[in-house]
């Protein structure tokens, strides 16, 4: 089930700020019923309460006709029928009224209100021998103060807001950094620095990412040293064999070319291990052609190609790297696959795509995605299991893909994908 919050930082703390917000505004209301409003109404009754018993005081020591036109003579409207009772939507100080007014008057005496235009009235009925009530009136708060609050509350709330989204984005800017070296962190490279008013936090993890990064790194190199010694170390014996089989006489022609194949392979596993160590990281970058780096690889191929290349195809990239790379895929097709061989080479959107298309059985999903791992690969057919591993590494080294994808009616279609730019 999806959460409902937000999954940005920024999102979520807007969602704080906003509750917080909706909270101090609640905060406020309840505040100002309990400081203001509530004293206010009872210090206003308790005046109505005065004010009723000195009416209904005059009211039983003469006639009632004089009480009505002593209080009309003070400016007091009066009147003897019932008012209309509104209850005004926006007026807390009339809502706190009519709520203690039933315990606070007192019988015989009751209280209504109305809001007319531009004025509050509050309607009193003091306990006369005939029914009498007075109005007491006040102005409501005009148009002008209301919008100056209205606007005062919006002006608040996007400084507010500005201020969370400058905090957001002080936070969210160095992580969408870091996760965006993350990959390049991940093979050993160092994190981007992070600006010195970042949050502290973001620099520890950017330090602690740094240190893991170096860390791997050098792991990465020592392994890499040791495969490279000992495969560098192991060519020489091979190499001192393979003149010694030339100088043993009568040696059966049959035995000595299979022992050859075998120092052959014995040498292409040690350059693919020589390869894998080194992996390109160090070559510089320049503009290669490659298609003259297709032509390069399949003229020292072993087996006839159907080669369908462009004139030239410029991108930026690692020559020595991409030479290895297509002739891997040469290769592999050459060992695993079978006639017809062909090479292609294309255009797609701002990308190149080498592919390398063979009639063998080719592969199904699972043992493609396996053969992209190092030191996986056929028994039957030889080979290390570094070679499409390596082109997997160049292809990424230059933004692009691996791609093992099906040749219809069999057989299996290697695309190298390198991005232009």
């Amino acid at each position: 089930m999806r959460s409902p919050l937000p999954r940005s930082v920024f999102g979520q703390l807007a969602l704080v700020i906003a509750l917080v917000l909706a909270g101090a505004g609640v905060l406020a209301l309840l505040l100002g019923r309990e400081l203001a409003t509530r004293p206010a109404a009872d210090q206003l009754l308790r005046a109505m309460q005065g004010f009723a018993e000195v009416v209904e005081a005059l009211d039983q020591h003469q006639p009632h006709a004089r009480t009505v036109a002593q209080l009309r003579a003070a400016g007091l409207e009066v009147r003897s029928t019932p008012p209309a009772d509104a209850r005004p939507r926006f007026a807390p100080l009339l809502r706190e009224l009519r709520e203690q007014a039933v315990g606070t008057l007192g019988d015989g005496r009751e209280l209504r209100m109305d809001a007319g235009r531009g004025l509050r009235v509050i309607w009193l009925k003091p306990a006369t021998r005939e029914p009498l009530w007075v109005s007491f009136a006040y102005d409501r708060p005009g148009t002008g103060m209301r919008r100056f609050s209205v606007l005062m509350l919006v002006g608040c709330v996007v400084l507010v807001w500005l201020a969370a989204a400058y905090f957001a984005r002080r936070l969210v800017q160095p992580l969408r950094q870091l996760a965006a070296a993350a990959p390049a962190i991940v093979r050993g490279d160092a994190p981007p620095p992070v600006h010195a008013r970042g949050p502290r936090e973001v620099a520890d993890l950017a330090q602690a990412l740094g240190d893991a990064s170096r860390d791997v790194r050098a792991a990465a190199e020592e392994r890499a040293l040791l495969l490279a010694g000992i495969s560098h170390d192991l060519r020489t014996p091979l190499t001192r064999l393979q003149f010694a089989l030339e100088m043993v006489p009568d040696t059966d022609p049959e035995l000595t070319r299979s022992m050859h194949r075998d120092i052959a392979e014995m040498d292409a596993i040690l350059g693919q291990f020589i390869a894998f160590a080194r992996d390109g990281r160090d070559e510089g970058s320049e503009t290669v052609d490659l298609a003259a780096i297709c032509r390069h690889a399949v003229a020292a191929a072993s087996k006839a190609w159907r080669v369908d290349l462009p004139e030239h195809a410029l991108l930026p990239g690692k020559p020595m790297a991409l030479l290895r790379a297509v002739e891997n895929l040469l290769v592999n097709a050459e060992r695993h696959g079978a006639l017809p061989l062909s090479l292609q080479l294309w255009a797609e959107g701002p990308a190149w795509v080498v592919e390398v298309a063979d009639g063998g059985p080719g592969l199904s999903a699972e043992a493609a995605e396996r053969a992209r791992q190092p030191f996986v690969h056929d028994q039957a057919g030889g080979g290390s299991g570094l070679g499409l591993p390596i082109v997997d590494r160049v292809a990424r080294q230059h933004g692009g893909e691996l791609r093992l994808l099906p040749n219809t009616p069999h057989g299996l279609r290697a695309q190298l994908v390198l991005r232009a730019g």
